[in-house]
């Protein structure tokens, strides 16, 4: 997913939970890197620090500390949010120069993935599962499509859609869905997790409505939903450890 910054991968390993190390350093002995958000210089994974490539900067963030958090560290270079404005990264964002017509120049086979729209006005990700051919490239042995046939993500089959190209409902991964409105469903936190029928479920709040739904993982797509997914279940393994911790020091004290 392209944003208005760009990331690089953790320029040091996760580093074991078990590992003793001196404050302020990483195992090398080196000074380590501090989130300029949280001030907190751990690095776990789903949440490593990334360092800002900016001339001259090094500002460092949490993936989950950043006002849009990350699910994943994409390849490439990161520019911290201070560096993005100063250099305007919003004015490249693939999204806002998307247009219908540049459907036509999509990597549309059988297999490809990509963000479609469905015939209420949602946009999900999903895959071509089948193309149908313009007639007349057809007929001189042209490989362009008149349009697709999509399976969104985590959806039965029975739920794909036959998409005209150029309708203005079809966008590559890297672009994404177009900026949030009252179609696109946006999940604002994951509040706790049950089990149903041994799967888990999380209870998820929706930005912009009151009512809270029981999710399974597979329906939370694109990176936002994904990263409040992940933040969730960092946390929960966090309050774990800690839980366990006191109860084994609770037990250290009777006896």
């Amino acid at each position: 997913m392209m944003l208005c910054s760009r990331l690089q991968l953790p320029r040091h390993a996760p580093r074991p939970a078990e590992a003793l190390e001196a404050p302020g350093q990483d195992e090398s002995g080196a000074p380590s890197e501090v989130c300029q958000a949280c001030g907190g210089d751990d690095d776990e994974e789903g949440n490593e620090i990334l360092l800002c490539d900016g001339e001259g900067c090094s500002a460092a963030f949490h993936m989950m500390c950043l006002e849009k958090p990350l699910a994943m560290v994409p390849e490439g270079d990161w520019l911290c949010p201070a560096c993005c404005a100063a250099q305007g990264c919003a004015q490249t964002e693939p999204s806002a120069r998307w247009a219908p017509a540049d459907e036509c120049g999509m990597a549309l086979g059988v297999g490809d993935k990509l963000w479609a729209c469905d015939r209420r006005g949602f946009w999900a990700e999903g895959a071509v599962v089948k193309r149908v051919e313009a007639a007349e490239e057809a007929d001189a042995g042209g490989g362009g499509a008149a349009a697709v046939v999509v399976k969104f993500k985590g959806f039965s089959a029975k739920l794909n859609e036959q998409i005209s190209v150029g309708a203005g409902r079809l966008r590559p991964c890297e672009v994404g869905p177009p900026p949030q409105d009252a179609g696109v469903y946006v999940v604002e936190r994951v509040v706790e997790v049950r089990t149903t029928k041994g799967r888990p479920e999380y209870l998820t709040t929706w930005v912009g409505y009151d009512d809270q739904t029981w999710e399974p993982a597979k329906n939370f797509v694109g990176e936002a939903a994904k990263a409040a997914l992940a933040e969730f279940r960092r946390a929960a393994k966090a309050a774990a450890r800690e839980g366990e911790s006191g109860e084994a020091a609770a037990g250290g004290g009777e006896a």
